[in-house]
């Protein structure tokens, strides 16, 4: 993959991987890389979808507190056993993406979004204000929202 300095749009410190910094490109498409000694070592729609992946991949990975977004202290799970094995053989992933009480479900393919649920934890219920995904994904939407409101305690899931 070749990129130019014009196609990217933000530059920021991911974390410290071998006593080097891992930087966290967003390129203008709004797809983020992350960059070890010039090379990249992940990539995905997320920054903090790119620093699970680096720290699953190197355990010394330590992650840097991101000022743009706040992700410091966000939290990423993947649910893409819900999918088909059609759907993972192509290359789909699910994952949430929890910030405090808002919670980001992203469908992606191959590292790049193809849909996302926005979600917000309330009392003791997962709420989902609106429902936008393709219906190939409903029965693995169901179940990783499911799963996500489990961990997190909530005894109920509401959809308007």
């Amino acid at each position: 993959m070749d990129i130019q300095p014009n196609d990217i749009d933000t530059v920021e410190t991911g974390g410290m991987l071998d006593g080097q910094e891992v930087k966290l490109i967003r390129l203008k498409g709004g797809f983020w890389m992350g960059i070890h000694r010039g090379k990249a070592i992940s990539g995905g729609s997320h920054p903090a979808i790119v620093k699970h992946t680096i720290s699953k991949m190197f355990p010394n990975f330590q992650a840097a507190m991101c000022k743009s977004e706040s992700m410091a202290d966000a939290l990423v799970e993947k649910h893409s056993h819900f999918l088909s094995d059609d759907l993972r053989k192509s290359g789909h992933d699910i994952y949430s993406i929890q910030n405090g009480s808002d919670v980001e479900f992203q469908i992606t393919k191959q590292n790049m979004k193809v849909a996302s649920l926005q979600t917000v934890l309330r009392e003791d219920a997962l709420f989902v204000p609106e429902v936008k995904f393709p219906k190939e994904f409903t029965r693995a939407m169901a179940g990783a929202t499911t799963e996500k409101a489990l961990s997190c305690s909530s005894k109920t899931i509401k959809i308007r």
